[in-house]
């Protein structure tokens, strides 16, 4: 007959129990094998010792009863104390078994499954006697991936992982798995989490990001390494994403150098505030650069983990940006330009005076050209030539200074071929001389003075460093030319005119007192 469960427990815990307890029982039972032996002995030992040893070996027994029965009622409540507890776990388990929201596996050797609580069923989309006795391995999509993990599973122990499993309606379903060896001995424990609502965001959020046209990326705010880009940085930069996440720092090389320290140092900003907004030029593989605008989400309060953030091509932008400010400063140059020749011409129109024509001409021009050394030489005939104004006066210069067009080759080129010249650096001309006054003059520009009725000088325009002045300057200078001719033009037309009306003045009042004498001649005759 089988023993209770209960008193084999209690029995297990009396051979569990101290040395001087099992002692005492051991006395017990040699003290009731000796009393039942001189009980139904021979009568030859039914003396007087043993009548009196009887009594005491009665005595001795009932006390070893005695305390054999106290301490198996003490082991008794302990263990029934001991089931009570077991129960109430035992009870809580199941209750976790059963409404935990993970789903939960017990399979075999061969990965069928032994027992499962709800929540796999609901996972696995089959009831729970369906599931029972069913391999794993047939909800898997790729059954050869499933072999090989549950290989490895059986050799190392312990797994996790993610796969793709079939529920019994036919739909897919995404988990990630634990598995645990032997938590009884043959017996195998999985934990089935549904990650399939996760899987899909992230499979959204992925195709939003592949579907962008700007590139999106996440940083790694400490380290500064990049996590995850979309395809479109592949297109923007020329380099590979693979490549980016071999060398996740690698995207701070593609950042053009004179932007780098500036976008570096704000980045670094960036880790305190959570806020990056810059436009830099990047270096694509071919060569080519481009603008960017990269600038990060909003970040919570405090220091942030990662940076998320896009970036997108703003060349176009930028080229039309620069292009309208070249578009404003050429039209302000012009405007520049057109007042300047309207003050200038209005300046030369107003004074019929040559020093003062002469004057406002180098001071107008020196608005527009930033030279150093300017000179107005006027011909006296196709040889000789004269240096009418200089600016700015050089002490101790002689007023009047001459000098031969055979001079100076240059002073020749503009003279004869009335062609203005522009010398950038005359250390480098072969054929330039010192002479006065193109002395000291490292950049120089030689601009003819005529008018439809001939040539009568040039500007003479110097400074004293190399390459100072550029095209527009020389454009400006000859624009400036123009005016000035018509100017002088002017005033030795008037200086002429005044001369003849001297001379013709001078006649008539000849002419007058001519007269006079003749006609007091003529009354001295009539007289």
């Amino acid at each position: 007959m089988p023993i209770h469960p209960k008193l084999r427990a209690a029995i297990s815990a009396v051979n569990r129990s101290p040395l001087w307890f099992r002692l005492s029982c051991f006395f017990l039972l040699i003290l009731a094998a000796a009393l039942l032996f001189l009980s139904f002995g021979s009568e030859i030992y039914a003396s007087r010792f043993v009548n009196a040893l009887i009594p005491a070996l009665l005595v001795g027994l009932g006390l070893s009863v005695a305390v054999f029965a106290s301490y198996f009622g003490v082991v008794w409540r302990k263990q029934r104390a001991i089931d009570t507890a077991l129960g109430a776990a035992d009870q809580k388990l199941a209750s976790v078994f059963e409404h935990v929201l993970d789903g939960i596996l017990i399979l075999d050797d061969a990965g069928l499954c032994l027992d499962n609580n709800p929540a796999a069923c609901t996972i696995l989309g089959v009831s729970r006697h369906d599931l029972v006795g069913q391999p794993i391995s047939g909800f898997h999509v790729n059954s050869e991936e499933f072999t090989r993990n549950w290989k490895s599973f059986r050799e190392s122990g312990n797994q996790r992982g993610r796969a793709q499993l079939r529920r019994g309606d036919g739909k897919m379903v995404f988990v990630d798995y634990a598995v645990a060896a032997n938590y009884m001995p043959r017996r195998h424990l999985m934990v089935l989490c549904d990650t399939t609502e996760k899987r899909v965001a992230e499979a959204s959020l992925r195709e939003m990001a592949e579907n962008l046209q700007e590139v999106f990326w996440v940083m790694d705010a400490k380290s500064k390494q990049i996590l995850f880009v979309n395809p479109i940085y592949e297109t923007l930069t020329g380099y590979s994403q693979a490549t980016l996440y071999v060398d996740r720092s690698s995207c701070g090389q593609i950042i053009h150098s004179e932007d780098c320290d500036r976008v570096m140092q704000k980045l670094k900003e960036a880790t305190a505030t959570g806020q990056f907004d810059q436009e830099f030029r990047i270096v694509r593989a071919d060569g080519i650069v481009r603008w960017i605008s990269c600038k990060t989400t909003p970040s919570p309060p405090g220091k942030p983990e990662w940076f998320v953030g896009t970036a997108l091509d703003i060349t176009e932008r930028k080229e039309a940006e620069s292009e309208a400010k070249r578009n404003l400063a050429a039209a302000e140059a012009a405007h520049a330009e057109t007042e300047a020749l309207r003050k200038s011409t209005f300046a030369l129109t107003q004074n019929l005076s040559m020093d003062a024509v002469l004057d406002t001409l180098l001071a107008c021009l020196l608005d527009l050209v930033p030279y150093d050394r300017a000179t107005v030489i006027l011909a006296e005939d196709e040889l000789r030539m004269f240096v009418a104004r200089e600016a700015p006066k050089q002490p101790g210069d002689i007023s009047f200074i001459t000098l031969e067009t055979t001079d100076s080759p240059f002073l020749q080129r503009v003279l004869v071929e009335r062609k203005s010249v522009s010398v950038p650096d005359t250390a480098k001309e072969s054929d330039w001389r010192e002479v006065k006054p193109l002395a000291r003059n490292r950049s120089w520009m030689g601009i003819p003075l005529m008018t439809a009725n001939g040539m009568f000088g040039l500007l003479s325009i110097g400074a004293s460093t190399a390459r100072r002045f550029s095209t527009e300057h020389f454009r400006l200078a000859k624009s400036m030319a123009a005016p000035a001719a018509a100017a002088i033009y002017n005033v030795r037309l008037y200086e002429r005119a005044e001369i003849l009306a001297s001379e013709l003045e001078f006649h008539i009042n000849k002419l007058k007192e001519t007269q006079k004498q003749l006609e007091q001649g003529r009354g001295h005759e009539a007289g």
